[in-house]
C-alpha cells in the first residue's frame, strides 16, 4: 500500500483528480491486481491475446493508440511497440511505473488525457453546486498521422462511476434519472469517438456485474444498457472473489471483446468493400 501511495503521488497529474477519486481508484487498481493476481490472470490473459488479434487484422501498422492504458497489466506492449511505427499511451494518469518502462522506447507516447473531457468541468460544476446543466462528453482530438487501430481496454464501464460519483456526493438534489442520462452519454460518445477516431477499432470492456450471495446472483448492466453487437469472445473476470474485497460475496464481471468494433450497420474496417 505505501508503495503504492508512493507511486501516484509523485505522478504528475491535473490537481482536480486527486480530490475527485481517480488517483486513489489508480492505486487501488494496482494494488488489487496484485493481491488478486491468480484469480485475475486469466482476465488480463484474454485481453492481451484479443489485443493482438486486433493487431493482425490491421492492414497499415503506422500508428496505434491505447486508451486506458493504465499500469500496463492487459496490453501487450511490447507486441505493439513490434507491430507499429508509433505507439500512444492514453489515460487520465500515467504512473511512474509505465512512464519508467515506456521512457526505453523511442516509439512510445504518453499522452496525459481525460477520454472523456468531463473531469474538470464535473469539479467545477459539483464544487459550485451548479449543475444546471450536466457536462457532455468531449473527447480529445487525435492530432498527427491517420491512426491505423485504436485499442480501448477494459474503460467503457469506468467512465462515469468517479464523475457521477463526485457529482452524487456534492450535489444530491440531482435527480437519478439525469444522472443516468449524463452517464450513457459517457458511454454513447466513447464508442462514437472511437469509431471516428482510426481505421480500425478493438473494443475490450465489461458489460455485466454478476454479485453472488447466499446463493443467489443479481446481474447489473454496467454500460448503461448501450446496445452493443455481438462479441467476438466473452469471458468471466473474477474481479472479487468471496471473501478478498466484500467478506459476504464474491463479485464477477462479464467481459465482451471486440476484435474488430463496429456499431451495428456500419461496415467493418476490413470488409473489403469498407
Amino acid at each position: 500500500m505505501l508503495l503504492d501511495l508512493v507511486e501516484y503521488a509523485r505522478a504528475p497529474y491535473p490537481w482536480h483528480l486527486a480530490p475527485m477519486g481517480y488517483v486513489r481508484e489508480a492505486r487501488l487498481i494496482a494494488t488489487r491486481a496484485r493481491q488478486l493476481e491468480p484469480a485475475w490472470r486469466s482476465h488480463l490473459q484474454a485481453t492481451r491475446q484479443n489485443i493482438e488479434a486486433s493487431i493482425d487484422l490491421c492492414r497499415q501498422h503506422n500508428t496505434v493508440v491505447v486508451v486506458g492504458s493504465g499500469t500496463l497489466l492487459d496490453i501487450p506492449i511490447d507486441a505493439l511497440r513490434r507491430a507499429f511505427g508509433k505507439v500512444v499511451l492514453l489515460d487520465i494518469i500515467q504512473s511512474r511505473a509505465t512512464r519508467r518502462i515506456c521512457k526505453q522506447w523511442s516509439n512510445v507516447e504518453l499522452l496525459t488525457l481525460d477520454a472523456t473531457g468531463v473531469a474538470q468541468p464535473v469539479y467545477a460544476a459539483a464544487r459550485q453546486n451548479d449543475v444546471t446543466i450536466l457536462p457532455k462528453s468531449t473527447p480529445p482530438t487525435l492530432k498527427g498521422q491517420p491512426v491505423d487501430l485504436i485499442i480501448s481496454a477494459n474503460l467503457l464501464s469506468q467512465l462515469s462511476v468517479i464523475p457521477r460519483s463526485f457529482l452524487q456526493g456534492h450535489c444530491p438534489q440531482i435527480a437519478p434519472a439525469r444522472l443516468s442520462a449524463f452517464s450513457r452519454d459517457l458511454v454513447e460518445a466513447h464508442l462514437h469517438w472511437l469509431t471516428q477516431s482510426a481505421t480500425h477499432v478493438c473494443l475490450i470492456s465489461d458489460v455485466v456485474r454478476i454479485e453472488e450471495a447466499n446463493g443467489a446472483a443479481i446481474q447489473t448492466n454496467i454500460v448503461e444498457n448501450v446496445d452493443l453487437p455481438a462479441p467476438d469472445e466473452v469471458w468471466d473476470w473474477h474481479i472479487a472473489p468471496k471473501g478478498s474485497v466484500y467478506r459476504d460475496r464474491g463479485v464477477t464481471h462479464r467481459v465482451h471483446a471486440y476484435r474488430d468494433f463496429r456499431p451495428q450497420g456500419l461496415p467493418s474496417a476490413t470488409d473489403p468493400a469498407a
